[in-house]
């Protein structure tokens, strides 16, 4: 395997805050680019987020800055966009979350032109929440603007009760992924025409496009079934119970009259032949579970059972004869599961005298390997060392001497 990371020599420069562009920016270090992150004022407001770490770090913050370097932009307003701009004259990529004026202010005038003329090799990734275009470009939004302008919320409602707001940053974690794509579809366009361009992501963009398998089977009006029309007209979904913990299990095919056979062999094996014989439930398991249509409504004939039995038991049923099943995992389970070890998806990192728990490059590759480093940098920690290498530091002490 190479130890050469895929994007060793690639500088990006990031000028965001918050989720979509450190997340996208975190990723593309992985992938071995030399990532400065930009801050001015106060900084990143995620560095105020708690839980904090031992170090008083965010938790949040180190887990969407680990492996870049930080850069301190000062208050004088000729400097700062000296900095800036040098910066991203030598830079391959740009991703900033400030609109043309925001640009323009940092001294970074045109910096978001389809092509940059200062540097026309620049890949500018600008994130926004809800598009450079339309009678809401500019406007301000939200992680909860967003899901609740692209309808995300009504998937863990019920029907005839307030929205929720689902628990992940699905709006924020989507755009940084869509704009790790972006760069990387940028990165592979400029081999080939030695130009630049400018890639325009939003929050509300990327949950619409999130959405493709929903809007499909929502494209039919005279058609309302499925499991992914019900939305807020199903209530939320919380698992079968047994003796200890909630879990999900499916199983279905049709193959031949009867389908497979581990949905029968199942039922046999945990006291539930009799269902069998009831007309309710099909021989395959298909209707009666998972996000079967029936399942909803016939939960309780499995529960009678299952709730004698542990969920490893059940689980392990589920399993020996060719279904899915999985408990509700909380967090920590989740990180122990024997499953999540065996992908090497967390890694302890080095954070001061302590180690942090980071979650990997979720891609694994046959002929390189991702850098997952640590340490978070502290607020403006490399400025010495990024202005020294940019020779700005060579030019402020000339004009001192003049």
């Amino acid at each position: 395997m190479s130890a050469r990371p895929v994007l060793k020599g690639i500088t990006v420069v990031e000028a965001a805050s918050g989720l979509a562009g450190p997340m996208a920016g975190c990723r593309l270090a992985d992938l071995g680019a030399n990532v400065v992150k930009v801050e001015w004022d106060d900084g990143d407001w995620m560095r105020q987020c708690p839980p904090f770490l031992k170090d008083r770090t965010s938790a949040d913050f180190f887990a969407l800055n680990r492996g870049k370097r930080g850069v301190l932009l000062g208050a004088e307003p000729k400097q700062r966009a000296a900095l800036l701009r040098r910066l991203v004259e030598t830079a391959d990529v740009f991703i900033t979350d400030q609109d043309s004026d925001g640009l323009a202010a940092l001294g970074l005038e045109g910096a978001d032109a389809e092509t940059c003329a200062w540097n026309p090799r620049l890949i500018v990734a600008q994130i926004s929440a809800l598009g450079r275009e339309g009678p809401l470009a500019g406007m301000p939004g939200s992680e909860l603007g967003a899901q609740a302008m692209a309808g995300y919320t009504r998937y863990v409602g019920t029907l005839g009760k307030q929205s929720i707001r689902l628990g992940a940053d699905v709006a924020g974690a989507s755009t940084a992924i869509f704009t790790t794509q972006a760069v990387l579809a940028a990165l592979f366009s400029r081999r080939r025409t030695g130009r630049g361009q400018r890639v325009d992501l939003s929050l509300l963009n990327s949950l619409v496009a999130m959405k493709t398998v929903h809007l499909a089977a929502q494209s039919d009006p005279d058609s309302f079934e499925g499991p992914r029309v019900g939305g807020a007209y199903d209530p939320p979904e919380r698992g079968w119970k047994t003796a200890d913990a909630p879990i999900t299990f499916a199983f279905g095919g049709a193959v031949g009259a009867e389908g497979r056979p581990g949905w029968t062999q199942f039922v046999e094996a945990v006291g539930l032949s009799r269902l069998l014989e009831d007309p309710r439930f099909d021989k395959t398991g298909r209707m009666t579970t998972g996000l079967g249509p029936k399942a909803r409504e016939l939960k309780g004939e499995y529960e009678a059972e299952f709730t004698k039995r542990p969920s490893a038991e059940v689980i392990a049923q589920v399993r020996k004869f060719g279904g899915f099943a999985s408990a509700y995992l909380s967090h920590d389970q989740l990180l122990d599961e024997p499953q999540v070890q065996a992908l090497e998806i967390v890694r302890d990192v080095p954070q001061g005298d302590a180690t942090v728990r980071v979650l990997d490059f979720p891609v694994k590759f046959s002929g390189s390997k991702p850098e997952v480093q640590g340490q978070a940098p502290r607020l403006g920690e490399h400025t010495q060392d990024v202005t020294r290498e940019l020779g700005l530091a060579e030019e402020t002490a000339a004009r001192s001497r003049a």
